[in-house]
C-alpha cells in the first residue's frame, strides 16, 4: 500500500477518533488543560486587589448567618472603613434584588459618599420556563417566574434548545447610588462542570459588559486616555455595538482595550493556584479595622468561605479543585478574572486545535511510515514527549494552550495500532511472495515436500505430509547482516524485489549440490543435507556455502541497492524433519538442536570479521576445501563449547603454504596456552601479513585485554555474550 495513503489514513483516523472522544467526554479541558494547570503548579497573583471573604467567622461574630439581606447593616460600616483606608475601587460580588428598608438608605448614603462602589446585577437562565432554572446567590426562588409565555395548556413544555437569559436590577435605592453595576454569570453549581472561562461580554443580555471587565476600565480610567463617562456600563456596551463601525470615542481606546471589547465574548481564566490562593481577608477583620494595607487596592467583597464547606452553595470547581483544596467561591472567580485583565494573562489558544491536532498527526503518521516497527515507535514517542514537554512550557512561560490529552492519548496509541497492524501485513505478504519465489525457482523441493514452506495443503501428497522422518544431517544456515535497517529505508515493494534476485542468487548454489532449502524466512534461509554419506554432506554444504559467498559478492557488485552482506553457518546431527500443523495449514521444518547451533555458529560470524564458520567436525575428511580453525567458544543459550573453523575456500592439489595463516596458527596456540604477549605478537604480525584478516583483529584485542587484566580461571573457551 503507498505510503502516501497510509500517511492519510493514520492522519486522519487518529484525529476523527481524538475529535469523537473529546466530543463525548470533554477530555481536552477536563484532562489536558486540568494536568496543564497541576504541572505548572501556582503562582505568585498580582497585589492589587483583596478579597473580604464573608466567611464562617464572619457569619458566627456579627450573627448574621445566612440571610444576605442581614449582612446590608454591616456593609455601611464596611465601605467607610474601605473608603477611610484610601481603597481604590470597592466591587461587590451581591445582587442587593430583596429590599431591606431598614437599612438600605443607609447603605444607600455610604455608597454615594465613596463614589467608588460597584454591585453585581443578577442572571437568570431559564430552559422549559421554571423547570430548568440558574441564577446565584440573590437569584433565589421568589424571582423564579417564567421568563416567556407559553401558549396552550399549562402542562405544556417548552423545547429543550430554548434558552432564555434576563437581567435582574438591584432594589432601585441602591442602584441608584452605586457608582455602576454589571452581571457576573457562572454555571450551576448542580452540573458539576469546572469554570473554565468566564465571560466579558453578555451579548445574549444585550452586550452587557461583565462586572470584572467594568471594575477593570473604572480602575485604569485615572491613569489612561478612557473617555470618562458615566455609567461606563453603558459606554462599554455601545463600543461594543460598534464594534463593527467604530466612532470617534473608539479612536481614543488604545489596543487592548480595543481587542477586549471587541473580540469574543469570554476568556480562558488563568487560575494562579488552588481556591484562598489570592488575598483574602476576613469580613468581620477588615470590619473592625484590623486589616491594613488596603491602600490603592480593588476591594472584592462576597461569599467565600475559608474553612471548605461542601455544603455551601456559590462554589465551583477549577482545573486545581480536589478532595483536598475544594472548590472555588464566585467572588474569587470574578477577582481571578480580574486580575487576568490586570496583567493580561489570560489562556489563549494560539490556534486552532483540530489544526494543532492534525499537524501533530501528521508529523507521527511520517515516523511510522517512514521507519517502519520499533524504531518509529521510538522515534513517535520522542517527538510525542517533546510535543508534550513544549505544550507545558509555553503554557507556563506564554500561556498557551496546546491540545495535549487528544494528542498524547488517543492519536498516538492509535498511530501505534495501525503503524503495527500495516507492518503485520506486509510481514505476511513478503513472506507469502518468498515461499511463492521458492516453490517456482526451486521445483525439486515439490518432489520433497507436499507443498510449498507455509502454504502446506492437506490433500497434497498426504501420505508424506504425514511422515516425519529422523535424519543425521547437517544444516546450513544464513543470514544478512543489517537487514533491519536496510528494509526500514525501503517499501515492501523494493525489498519484495531485492530479495527476489537474492534468493534465487543464494538458492542455486544448495540445489546444485543436492541440498534442500527447509525455510526461508524474511532475511534468514536454512538447507539441510542428508541421506547421503557423512563425508558426501560435508563436502558438498562446504562447496555450497563457498559458492553462496561467492555469488551474493558478485549480486552485491552489480546491484544499485545496500549490499546484502550474508553470514553462513555450518554444524551437523540429529534433525527432525516434518511437518508442523498451524490452523489450517501446515509447514514442513526441519527440527533439532542442530538447526539451532547452526544458526549460532552463523552469528559468530560477526565477532570474527568472516563469512563462512562450521563445526570443527565438518572440516574432517574434506578434500578440495581449505579451513582454518578459529578457537572453542561458548555461545549464548549454551553451556557445552564450539570448536569451530573457518571454511576459505577450494583449491586443487596440495594446499599451498599460507604465511598469514600459520601465524594465526601460532597465535591461537600462545592464546588458548594463556601466554598474553607472545600471543599479541604473533597476532600483530599476522596482520602485517594480511591487515584484513578478522580472526587475528578479534584475538589481538582479547589478547591485548587479558594482558592486563587476565580472567580468573582461564579454560581455553571464549565466552560471547551476544548471537
Amino acid at each position: 500500500m503507498a505510503r502516501p495513503f497510509r500517511i492519510a489514513v493514520i492522519t486522519l483516523l487518529g484525529f476523527l477518533l481524538s475529535t469523537l472522544v473529546d466530543s463525548a467526554f470533554d477530555t481536552e479541558s477536563e484532562l489536558g488543560l486540568h494536568t496543564l494547570f497541576k504541572i505548572r503548579g501556582p503562582q505568585t497573583p498580582p497585589n492589587q486587589m483583596v478579597i473580604v471573604a464573608m466567611d464562617e467567622a464572619s457569619e458566627t461574630r456579627l450573627g448574621v448567618g445566612q440571610d444576605l439581606t442581614r449582612w446590608r447593616g454591616f456593609h455601611k460600616k464596611l465601605i467607610d472603613q474601605l473608603n477611610r483606608q484610601g481603597a481604590s475601587l470597592i466591587v461587590f460580588d451581591l445582587q442587593f434584588i430583596a429590599p431591606n428598608p431598614s437599612v438600605d438608605p443607609m447603605l444607600a448614603d455610604a455608597m454615594r459618599t465613596a463614589g467608588k462602589v460597584l454591585i453585581n446585577e443578577c442572571v437568570q437562565k431559564f430552559r422549559r420556563g421554571v423547570e430548568d432554572f440558574y441564577g446565584r446567590e440573590e437569584c433565589s426562588d421568589r424571582n423564579k417566574m417564567p421568563a416567556i409565555s407559553r401558549e396552550g395548556e399549562p402542562a405544556t413544555s417548552l423545547s429543550e434548545q430554548l434558552v432564555v437569559m434576563r437581567k435582574l436590577s438591584p432594589t432601585p435605592a441602591i442602584a441608584r447610588a452605586a457608582l455602576d453595576s454589571a452581571p457576573f454569570y457562572l454555571i450551576n453549581d448542580s452540573e458539576n462542570a469546572s469554570i473554565r472561562e468566564s465571560w466579558t461580554f453578555y451579548d445574549a443580555l444585550a452586550e452587557a459588559p461583565s462586572l470584572p471587565v467594568l471594575a477593570w476600565f473604572y480602575y485604569q480610567q485615572a491613569s489612561s486616555d478612557n473617555p470618562d463617562e458615566k455609567p461606563l456600563s453603558a459606554w462599554l456596551t455601545a463600543q461594543r455595538r460598534a464594534c463593527a463601525t467604530p466612532t470617534p470615542d473608539s479612536a481614543k481606546l488604545d489596543n487592548r482595550a480595543k481587542q477586549l471589547i471587541c473580540e469574543g465574548d469570554s476568556r480562558y481564566l488563568n487560575y494562579y493556584g488552588p481556591p484562598r490562593t489570592l488575598r483574602m481577608e476576613s469580613y468581620a477583620d477588615v470590619y473592625e479595622g484590623k486589616v491594613e494595607d488596603l491602600q490603592g487596592k480593588v476591594i472584592f467583597v462576597g461569599r467565600a468561605n475559608r474553612q471548605f464547606s461542601p455544603g455551601k452553595s456559590d462554589f465551583f470547581p477549577t482545573p486545581y479543585s480536589d478532595s483536598r483544596t475544594g472548590k472555588m467561591a464566585g467572588v474569587e472567580i470574578m477577582a481571578t478574572q480580574f486580575a487576568n485583565l490586570l496583567e493580561d494573562r489570560f489562556i489563549e489558544i494560539p490556534a486552532p486545535g483540530w489544526l494543532l491536532s492534525s499537524v501533530f498527526g501528521l508529523l507521527i503518521a511520517l515516523l511510522l511510515v517512514g521507519f517502519a516497527g520499533w524504531p518509529g515507535i521510538v522515534l513517535s514517542l520522542v517527538i510525542a514527549s517533546a510535543y508534550a514537554g513544549s505544550a507545558v512550557w509555553l503554557f507556563g512561560q506564554r500561556y498557551w494552550w496546546l491540545p495535549v490529552a487528544g494528542p498524547i492519548l488517543i492519536q498516538l496509541p492509535l498511530s501505534w495500532l495501525l503503524s503495527l497492524a500495516w507492518s503485520r501485513y506486509d510481514l505476511m505478504r513478503e513472506r507469502g511472495r518468498i515461499l511463492e519465489f521458492v516453490s517456482r525457482v526451486f521445483p525439486q523441493w515439490v518432489g520433497m515436500l507436499p507443498a510449498a514452506p507455509g502454504q502446506w495443503t492437506e490433500t497434497a501428497n498426504a501420505g508424506i505430509a504425514r511422515s516425519e522422518k529422523d535424519v543425521s544431517g547437517l544444516c546450513l544456515a544464513t543470514d544478512i547482516e543489517g537487514y533491519t535497517t536496510i528494509a526500514a529505508q525501503h517499501s515492501p515493494r523494493e525489498m519484495w524485489e531485492l530479495l527476489n534476485t537474492y534468493y534465487q542468487v543464494l538458492g542455486h548454489p544448495v540445489v546444485s549440490h543436492e541440498g534442500v532449502i527447509a525455510d526461508v524466512t524474511g532475511d534468514a534461509m536454512m538447507a539441510v543435507w542428508f541421506d547421503a554419506p557423512a563425508t558426501q554432506q560435508r563436502r558438498s554444504a562446504c562447496l555450497a556455502a563457498l559458492e553462496m559467498a561467492t555469488a551474493v559478492a558478485s549480486f552485491n557488485l552489480s546491484s544499485s541497492q545496500e549490499p546484502l552482506a550474508t553470514r553462513i553457518g555450518l554444524h551437523e546431527g540429529d534433525l527432525t524433519l516434518g511437518s508442523l500443523d498451524a490452523g489450517s495449514s501446515s509447514h514442513y521444518r526441519a527440527i533439532g538442536d542442530t538447526v539451532n547451533i547452526a544458526s549460532r555458529i552463523q552469528g559468530v560470524n560477526k565477532y570474527l570479521g568472516t563469512r563462512i564458520l562450521a563445526a570443527q567436525s565438518i572440516a574432517t575428511d574434506l578434500e578440495g576445501i581449505v579451513t582454518r580453525p578459529v578457537g572453542t567458544f561458548r555461545v549464548v543459550g549454551r553451556a557445552e563449547p564450539l570448536n569451530l573453523v573457518e571454511v576459505v575456500g577450494k583449491i586443487s592439489g596440495d594446499p599451498p603454504s599460507n604465511k598469514m595463516h600459520a601465524l594465526f596458527a601460532d597465535g591461537l596456540a600462545a592464546f588458548q596456552e594463556g601466554r598474553w604477549p607472545e600471543a599479541t605478537r604473533l597476532f600483530q604480525a599476522a596482520l602485517v601479513v594480511d591487515a584484513n584478516d578478522g580472526p587475528s583483529r578479534f584475538y589481538l584485542q582479547k589478547a591485548l585485554h587479558y594482558s592486563e587484566m587476565p580472567p580468573l580461571a582461564w579454560d581455553r573457551i571464549v565466552v560471547l555474550d551476544g548471537k
